[in-house]
């Protein structure tokens, strides 16, 4: 395997790890309906909010198809779009099985962790930002850009954080509801091991040089130490901030 690739994935995983812990801290203790019902919301928005984007994306690419825009990507953003939908639904079928009445998207909070998070990927592609917080607009001169191959890559090997949370709550064995949890994250840790290959094999086609590697590793660290804080914010801060800023500065690489 690329070197390069393999420390970035060793990054990565130090990273899931740390999710891992966010959320096992929070199981660790009982929890009131409402506590789950609060990270749930939270986490339907994450779903929900890449759909709209991504469809926008399929019908601005269209006209394209085989003309700039490669049929095996534009199967993998059509997938990528069943994919959301399919989670949104299920998280938000469960909250409506938990609550006991119908909720809407206008019931999904977008939290502040995840906003901060939506604008350090937007630093290194607007684009991929927008298709994945619907943050940014999304434009077919931005999607068809060659220049982001590095800076894409990297981001879809952050996506999901690796899968812990999905991970963790996929064998949650306790309450009534967390043996709800449990059935319904369980499909959802396949997809989301997907990207995270994805994300490997995508960079190994472009680190070749160490100034390559360490831009993607720039982004790595930084996304992924957003998307701790985020993880942190959305299940109640159940870890200190001390506790994130230790894990953040031992997971600093020194070299290759």
């Amino acid at each position: 395997m690329n070197p390069y690739v393999r420390s970035l994935e060793k990054l990565a995983g130090k990273y899931r790890s740390a999710e891992a812990e966010v959320v096992r801290a929070f199981f660790r203790k009982p929890r009131a309906k409402s506590d789950h019902v609060n990270w749930l919301k939270a986490q339907a928005y994450k779903e929900y909010s890449a759909i709209k984007p991504l469809l926008g994306a399929l019908t601005r690419l269209l006209p394209h198809l085989d003309k700039g825009v490669d049929r095996h990507q534009y199967e993998e953003l059509g997938k990528k779009l069943a994919e959301e939908m399919k989670h949104a639904r299920l998280i938000m079928d469960l909250l409506e099985e938990i609550i006991g009445r119908k909720i809407t998207p206008k019931d999904l909070p977008w939290l502040l962790e995840d906003k901060r998070l939506a604008r350090i990927r937007a630093r290194y592609s607007r684009t991929y930002a927008g298709l994945l917080h619907g943050s940014e607009a999304i434009t077919s001169r931005g999607i068809l850009r060659k220049d982001e191959d590095i800076e894409r890559a990297a981001l879809t090997l952050t996506e999901g954080g690796g899968g812990a949370l999905y991970q963790v709550c996929s064998r949650l064995k306790g309450t009534v509801i967390e043996r709800k949890i449990a059935s319904v994250f369980q499909e959802i840790y396949l997809d989301e091991v997907r990207h995270r290959n994805a994300g490997a094999r995508e960079l190994a086609k472009y680190l070749r040089t160490r100034k390559e590697f360490k831009r993607a590793e720039e982004i790595v660290q930084r996304v992924l130490g957003q998307r701790l804080r985020m993880r942190n914010e959305q299940f109640g801060f159940p870890l200190s901030d001390r506790r994130i800023q230790d894990m953040q500065r031992s997971f600093a690489t020194r070299r290759a």
